[in-house]
């Protein structure tokens, strides 16, 4: 199960790199994958890696709206990419 969800937090990561390059991602994605890391959150509350997935869903919903500089993506998509490894060899 960890597996499966390191596996959305790299997909995450991959979609927060793609938003900082400027790729055109479908609208279906840039709601269900942002969604499901919600989810996830707010199903692991207690952890302090959740506060984190709070951010980043945080940074999704505020990329519709504002523009965000693609560092502060980086950042975040950087975060996510070493949790989501992380969760997948741990």
């Amino acid at each position: 199960m960890i597996k499966i969800l390191g596996i959305l937090d790299l997909l995450a990561a991959a979609l927060l790199t793609g938003i900082a390059l400027g790729i055109e991602i479908p609208t279906g994605v840039l709601i269900f994958i942002p969604a499901c890391l919600f989810l996830k959150a707010c199903v692991f509350i207690s952890d302090p890696g959740s506060m984190a997935d709070f951010i980043i869903v945080m940074l999704f919903v505020s990329n519709v709206f504002l523009t965000i500089p693609p560092w502060i993506l980086f950042l975040g998509t950087a975060f996510l990419g070493v949790k989501g490894t992380m969760s997948l060899f741990a």
